[in-house]
């Protein structure tokens, strides 16, 4: 008897706990639906989405689902505690006045662009001077995809205010026991998991460097986020990266002060020439079986050129392995790009003239991953001290860049010169990366031998055409090569990353990488490197030449290039590390890790 009278108690006052907790919903039923629809409405659409994509997540559906109710709730509970009448008009005011913004934004952002909120938009809006505003607004203010967004947003609009003016209907509704039963078993689990997962607001607003918000993104991960969550993560994003690069303009300035010295007695020509998803297995020089690099085939053959076999890239984005290439930063030490300076900072203060000629500072200006990687190579105050030149626009094909170098670079070469090429490659859309006259359309449809039943013709023709570009490649290349054949001159050419052209899967480019596998870590991650030294210069470096071509098939990465090239060029720096560098006697393999977290070479044994 005793013990049904304790349970029943425990009951009433958990019954009183849930009633007390549900309260705000139930009176402020209007503002908590108006609310959570809106804030919520992008998570909503990704948990409808994994009943239809795989690569969905209905786990992150449902914490960012369980983040925003709880927002919402918390939202809810703040004008339940308010009394005064114009206190609450004043804060309902303002909520749905900030989500009605986010929303209308957000729903113009993916009409027009299929672009969501995020930090893209804040750092555009920062960098966006009154005459490409007028420009963006004249351009898209009334275009048909913008008038669809317009009415959209009026709907939404249309239907806060029906809810409002229904609000005592919905009061009434939810005053019943059956309804506060229902929202209680529908909304509490949520609310009190939003809670728990409110925990990485605090974490997510600790986060000083991209080190540590790239952890969070790990952990807790951006997709669903809800508009104001989005909107927290984006202020963070852009006060991170302006950290990051305030750490970057510091440890260039300390080049300054730091001490070098080149041993190189003559003149000396070092260029660097960063290729664009280039398919390492689509090279002849890698045993493809089309002839795609008949040039540095013929340089191998008589000597000059080193063919490193198995140099590995840490990311498959632009940005991402750029900014790595450019730094001196031991990435496998869990050292960060803005951790230690760029190589052309290094090697201006060491007295080398510094050119950049780069194919892709203008393209795609708008997107973040443009925005970030310029943020930084062009930096105001680190590139005065990096480069004593650099070109203006991009060119339509990488022949055009070399002929724009040498029509438009005013400075004369100095003693040492230190030449930076960032190509367009092979990227994106192939059949626009090579002149279609002068023999680079030399492949076609009929030349592909693969037998893989997803292949018809037009994939087929796809294949030709970045065999093609390949094929260009190889002759931008040989031009580079002429022009310094006859200088005390050595030319390092790596790529950023590979890409997909149909090779294991009925797939081309690249994407996100959920889960990789060894065939699609071969096709990304696995790209070229080669290093081509004059006659002269292999005369007067014998031994170095000799370790060089003795490293060719040492596994490597290319966000080492830079430590390989201080050494190409002679220069003694506290920045040179010799176990980074692939061609010195001490070098020490690391563990390969790619995406931040698989180690590379662990998928690849365990698919052999």
């Amino acid at each position: 008897m005793m013990r049904g009278e304790t349970m029943k108690k425990i009951w009433g006052k958990l019954r009183r706990l849930v009633s007390w907790l549900m309260r705000p919903v139930a009176q402020e039923f209007n503002f908590f639906v108006v609310v959570w629809l809106i804030n919520s409405s992008v998570t909503l659409g990704y948990l409808v989405g994994c009943f239809m994509y795989p690569d969905n997540s209905w786990s992150q559906a449902l914490r960012c689902l369980a983040l925003s109710t709880a927002v919402a709730y918390a939202l809810t509970a703040v004008l339940h505690c308010l009394r005064a009448r114009w206190a609450r008009v004043v804060f309902k005011t303002v909520c749905y006045s900030v989500l009605l913004v986010l929303q209308v934004v957000y729903v113009f952002l993916m009409l027009n662009f299929e672009m969501p909120l995020g930090p893209r938009i804040l750092v555009l809006l920062a960098e966006t001077n009154p005459k490409e505003a007028s420009e963006f607004v004249s351009t898209y203010f009334l275009g048909a995809k913008s008038l669809w967004a317009y009415a959209i947003d009026v709907a939404i609009i249309a239907a806060v205010i029906v809810v409002e003016w229904k609000k005592r209907w919905l009061q009434r509704l939810t005053s019943k026991r059956a309804v506060k039963a229902v929202l209680a078993v529908l909304l509490l689990p949520l609310i009190v998991c939003g809670v728990y997962f409110a925990h990485n607001y605090v974490s997510l607003a600790r986060c000083v460097h991209s080190k540590e918000l790239t952890r969070w993104v790990q952990g807790f991960g951006i997709d669903a986020l809800d508009h104001l969550s989005t909107s927290f993560y984006s202020m963070c994003y852009v006060g991170v990266s302006k950290a990051d690069i305030a750490q970057a303009e510091q440890v260039a300035r300390a080049v300054l002060a730091s001490e070098v010295a080149v041993a190189e007695p003559d003149s000396l020509h070092v260029v660097m020439v960063m290729g664009e998803s280039y398919i390492k297995s689509h090279a002849a020089l890698y045993g493809y079986y089309l002839n795609t690099t008949p040039a540095m085939q013929a340089e191998r053959d008589k000597g000059n050129l080193v063919v490193f076999t198995d140099v590995v890239t840490p990311y498959n984005a632009t940005s991402q392995v750029q900014k790595n290439v450019f730094s001196l930063n031991d990435k496998g030490s869990g050292e960060m790009w803005y951790d230690k300076p760029m190589l052309p900072t290094v090697l201006k203060h060491a007295g080398f003239n510094v050119y950049f000629w780069d194919n892709q500072r203008n393209y795609a200006k708008t997107e973040m991953f443009t925005i970030t990687v310029n943020a930084f190579i062009y930096n105001s105050t680190i590139a005065p001290m990096s480069y004593d030149e650099t070109s203006s626009i991009g060119l339509t094909f990488d022949g055009n860049l070399i002929a724009d170098f040498e029509k438009k670079s005013q400075l004369p070469p100095a003693k040492y010169n230190f030449y930076i090429f960032h190509l367009m490659g092979q990227h994106v859309h192939p059949v626009g990366r090579y002149p279609k006259k002068k023999g680079f359309d030399r492949f076609t449809a009929d030349s592909v031998k693969s037998q893989a039943p997803y292949l018809n013709k037009e994939k087929r023709t796809y294949i030709a055409q970045y065999d093609n570009a390949t094929l260009y490649n190889d002759a931008v290349m040989k031009r580079i090569f002429d022009k310094w054949r006859d200088k005390n001159a050595v030319v390092v050419y790596f790529s950023d990353h590979g890409d997909e052209a149909y090779d294991y899967r009925d797939h081309c480019g690249r994407g996100e990488v959920a889960e990789p596998n060894a065939q699609l870590l071969r096709c990304q991650n696995d790209v070229p490197m080669v290093v081509w030294c004059s006659d002269y210069y292999i005369a007067h470096h014998q031994q170095l030449v000799s370790q060089l071509k003795a490293a060719a098939t040492r596994p490597g990465m290319v966000q080492d290039v830079g430590t390989m090239i201080l050494r190409l060029a002679g220069v003694s720096t506290p920045y040179y590390r010799p176990e980074r560098d692939i061609t010195s006697p001490s070098y020490q393999p690391q563990q390969r890790i790619v995406f931040d977290k698989y180690d590379y070479d662990e998928i690849v044994r365990q698919a052999r």
